[in-house]
């Protein structure tokens, strides 16, 4: 086995830092996804978002605000959040971890901070449900303006 040139380190770390995070599923430990993976046929629940979008407004520079949708599971099995994605660094999302039964409530949790940002923001978050394929997309809208 040759030995690698030193000149290939940095690559070759960056790499390996980029594999590793690959493989993040959103802080949850895995004894809690086993735990629901054994009830994978009980996942036929039905989300129901009264509202999808919020516009904050007129925004300063650098404000950091926050949407919470809440949803319901009208469906006859459970509901579970998988993962919730969103378009870039300047957002995040908080949301309901535990599955819900039919009739109960949860919520999701858009984040959103406006430093560096200028004019019209459009941002969304595509939440995923355990057992659909296509995801549930919440929006916010803002100006951000001038200071």
């Amino acid at each position: 086995m040759k030995a690698v040139p030193i000149r290939y380190l940095p690559f070759l770390l960056s790499l390996m830092f980029v594999a590793a995070g690959c493989g993040y599923t959103s802080g949850r430990d895995s004894s809690q996804e086993n735990n629901t993976e054994s009830a994978e046929d009980n996942f036929g629940g039905e989300a129901f978002f009264e509202v999808t979008e919020h516009n904050f407004g007129e925004l300063s520079p650098g404000d950091e605000v926050g949407a919470r949708f809440g949803y319901s599971n009208i469906g006859d099995g459970l509901l579970l959040i998988d993962r919730v994605t969103t378009g870039c660094g300047c957002t995040v999302a908080e949301y309901s971890e535990n599955p819900l039964k039919k009739g109960e409530n949860g919520f999701v949790e858009i984040i959103f901070d406006s430093r560096g940002k200028r004019g019209a923001q459009i941002q969304e978050a595509r939440v995923y449900f355990r057992g659909h394929h296509q995801p549930v997309r919440l929006s916010i809208f803002a100006e951000v303006g001038k200071n």
